[in-house]
């Protein structure tokens, strides 16, 4: 089962290597795709299923198309530093300044690029793990394809998400490598990190230098400025692996030389971490943004949103554990850990799954932003335990059908991905994303009014997209007011550069709150008094209403002074005007503030 390095198997792998990269990267193109051929006059965004969440991202590049190396939340009009800019978008915007390529066509770049390169790399350290052949292809082709059960009937979410009641393949991207690389740069540029320091922190302790581990701390520190929460398991891995290491006395020089590189490493590493504590401390609205909810899902929703490569991955974990209590063991015994290359390489997958999954329960708001990187481990596990049973003495199968069986697997396992891009298809259709406070699409006077805006409003300067409202029966059946578009509030950000009062469920501080001000605004009941003191609160120079089309009887009612059904108040002048959009300026009012 030793790895055959001659020139023509290596000419095999790299062809099927960059084959199923290539798929990969490629399937991850179809729904945007079909999106942009179902515009029909529309203007498609090229973004789907978490857009509110892309529309941050873009609001960090449209900051750095100038250069400036600080960065703002756009989503707000609260007092606020100015943050270090995260180094991937400030990249990515500088690159889109300089080419003067769409910001978005520079998204999808990045995205495809980051994961080619993420692939590339789990692909090494797939190899620097396994010494078997056909558990390093299966390997790769798990962490491409592969999910959960997600999609069985029962499981998957019927219409609205519930988080807390849903397998995570429906509906946690970072979970699952396919959906990572579909959805976003910071994804797969992380991910990139992650599975970077792992290899080089991993090739570090079996060389006599300490560049890998160096050069693993430096990308700590990047990664702790561009995606923090990923620090912490990558930190716990290899306090578990050092723990384990120790009390095992297996290998005393290995014990030693792996404290030193993943010292080295720390140390070097540290100072990312140290700037996004100091940016913590010392601004409330970053304080208050990272103390939103995000919790974890119960555990069962995350097994079973894994699936069959957690219960495949199960097969390394217990065979370390039988064989290494038997100091005996046959070295060429037939087990999954025996697909490693050593009994250390098994024990560090091992626990680095342990270690992502441990980080997603810690008492902390974020939560399952950590469980980002569990997929790699489980896959690798995964390959190695499938591998096994198929080679297994009473198994039907024979060589040549060995790698059929693999692909026929890896299709099965792929399922509630190709039910994740189905369904991101079917929202377009509908002009939704999961959300349902967000469209795809927007008209074509929303974009020209957009335009017009970068054009004539004073930069800096915010502005408020009115939230589309109407009346709903609540469950006593009273009608009640809910808002159910927020689009333009959420894209204006990243595609002019202006703030706004309210425009993200994460980014907004008390977002619920100011969303039911912005929705009882244009109320009759609501007076001048009130109104004035809003818009003093929000600090915003322009409101801009984008519900007018005319078969929406639920706005004339509840919107009458931008539906022209009663006068403006004299502190609003209407100064643009499309089919689809008006902007009023306020005045006799001070003008928002500046950054």
């Amino acid at each position: 089962m030793q790895v055959n390095d001659s020139e023509q198997n290596k000419a095999v792998s790299n062809r099927f290597v960059y084959t199923v990269i290539l798929i990969t990267l490629a399937l991850t193109m179809v729904p945007y795709l079909i999106g942009q051929a179902l515009a029909n006059n529309r203007i498609y965004m090229w973004l789907g299923y978490n857009l509110d969440d892309s529309c941050v991202y873009l609001s960090w590049m449209r900051q750095a198309v100038h250069g400036s190396i600080w960065q703002y939340n756009l989503f707000s009009t609260s007092p606020q530093h100015p943050m270090l800019a995260n180094p991937l978008f400030w990249c990515l915007g500088l690159f889109a300044g300089i080419t003067h390529l769409p910001m978005l066509a520079v998204y999808h770049l990045a995205r495809l690029t980051a994961g080619f390169a993420l692939l590339f790399v789990v692909w090494k350290l797939i190899r620097e793990m396994l010494q078997d052949t056909l558990a390093q292809k299966t390997a790769l082709l798990f962490v491409c394809f592969s999910a959960g059960l997600g999609w069985l009937p029962g499981l998957w979410p019927q219409g609205g998400i519930s988080i807390m009641h849903t397998p995570i393949d429906a509906w946690q991207p970072e979970a699952v490598t396919f959906l990572s690389l579909y959805l976003s740069p910071l994804f797969a540029f992380s991910m990139l990190l992650q599975v970077s320091v792992q290899l080089l922190l991993w090739k570090s302790i079996h060389t006599n230098s300490m560049k890998d581990a160096l050069l693993a701390g430096i990308l700590v520190t990047l990664l702790g400025l561009t995606h923090t929460y990923d620090v912490v398991g990558l930190a716990l891995t290899w306090v578990l692996f050092l723990v384990f290491l120790a009390f095992t006395k297996t290998n005393a020089t290995l014990f030693r030389k792996a404290c030193a590189r993943v010292a080295m490493a720390a140390a070097a590493g540290l100072p990312g971490v140290a700037v996004i504590a100091w940016e913590l401390h010392t601004d409330a609205l970053f304080n208050k943004r990272a103390a939103v909810p995000t919790l974890s899902a119960p555990i069962a929703y995350i097994l079973i949103g894994y699936g069959l490569i957690f219960l495949l991955a199960l097969f390394v974990p217990v065979h370390f554990l039988l064989h290494n209590k038997n100091k005996a063991a046959d070295a060429d015994r037939h087990d999954s850990t025996s697909l490693f290359r050593t009994k250390t390489a098994a024990l560090l997958i091992i626990l680095w799954a342990l270690a992502q999954l441990l980080a997603a329960y810690l008492p902390v708001a974020f939560q399952r932003k950590m469980l980002q990187g569990e997929h790699f481990p489980l896959a690798i596990m995964a390959a190695a335990g499938t591998v096994w049973l198929l080679r297994l003495p009473r198994s039907p199968l024979r060589q040549k059908t060995l790698f059929p069986a693999v692909i026929a697997l890896t299709t099965l396992l792929s399922i509630s991905n190709i039910r994740f891009l189905t369904r991101d298809v079917l929202n377009d259709q509908q002009n939704i994303v999961q959300t349902f406070q967000q469209r795809p699409y927007l008209k074509p006077g929303e974009w020209k009014a957009i335009q017009w805006v970068k054009k004539h409003i004073p930069a800096k300067v915010a502005i408020q997209p009115m939230p589309w409202v109407q009346l709903s029966a609540s469950v006593s059946g009273k009608a009640s007011i809910a808002a159910r578009d927020m689009t333009i509030a959420c894209f204006l950000p990243g595609l002019t550069a202006h703030p706004v009062y309210c425009g993200h469920w994460g980014e907004t501080p008390s977002y619920p709150h100011k969303l039911q001000q912005l929705q009882d605004f244009a109320l009759p009941s609501t007076t001048d008094a009130q109104r004035i003191a809003l818009l003093k609160k929000m600090k915003v120079g322009y409101l801009l209403f984008s519900q007018k089309d005319s078969d929406d009887p639920s706005a004339d009612q509840l919107a009458p002074m931008f539906r022209d059904v009663v006068s403006l108040p004299p502190y609003l002048e209407q100064i643009y005007s499309n089919r689809d959009v008006n902007l009023y300026k306020i005045t006799s009012l001070p003008i928002g503030r500046s950054m």
